[in-house]
C-alpha cells in the first residue's frame, strides 16, 4: 500500500533494504523528515526501528510513554540511531496511528548525530 504522505515523528511499516538492494524486509521506522522537505524531494528520511538491541551503544529503547496514537508496536523495540536512509512512499506498506511526543524526538535526533558524527566536544 503505497502512501502519499507520512509526518514528522510518525512511526511507519516500510521495505526496509539491507545490504541486497533487491531484497527488502518489512521493518518500523521513525519519520524524522519534515512536511516540508517532503514536499521539496517527494520521500522522507527515517530511523530504523527494530526489536533487536545489536549495537546498544547506537540505540535508544522505545517507551510506551513516550508514544502517542491508538496503534501499538507488538514488541519491545529500538531506535536504531546509526540506521537512517531515504525512503520513498512506495516503501512504506502502512502507517501507524502512533507517534513520538516531541521531547523524545529530539532526544532520538540528538542520539542521531551523536551516533553518526560523533559526539559534541
Amino acid at each position: 500500500m503505497a502512501v502519499n504522505r507520512v509526518h514528522q515523528r510518525q512511526i511507519v511499516y516500510l521495505k526496509y533494504h539491507f545490504v541486497d538492494p533487491v531484497e527488502t524486509l518489512p521493518h518500523p521506522a521513525l519519520v524524522v523528515s519534515t512536511d516540508e522537505l517532503q514536499d521539496e524531494e517527494g520521500g522522507f528520511y527515517a530511523v530504523l526501528i527494530s526489536s533487536k538491541n545489536h549495537h546498544p551503544q547506537y540505540t535508544l529503547e522505545i517507551k510506551e510513554e513516550d508514544l502517542i496514537g491508538s496503534d501499538h508496536l507488538d514488541k519491545q523495540s529500538f531506535y536504531v540511531t546509526h540506521m537512517m536512509s531515504y525512503f520513498s512512499y512506495d516503501d512504506v506498506i502502512s502507517n501507524y496511528n502512533l507517534f513520538v511526543k516531541k521531547e523524545r524526538f529530539n532526544q532520538v535526533v540528538n542520539k542521531v548525530i551523536d551516533s553518526i558524527f560523533g559526539p559534541e566536544e
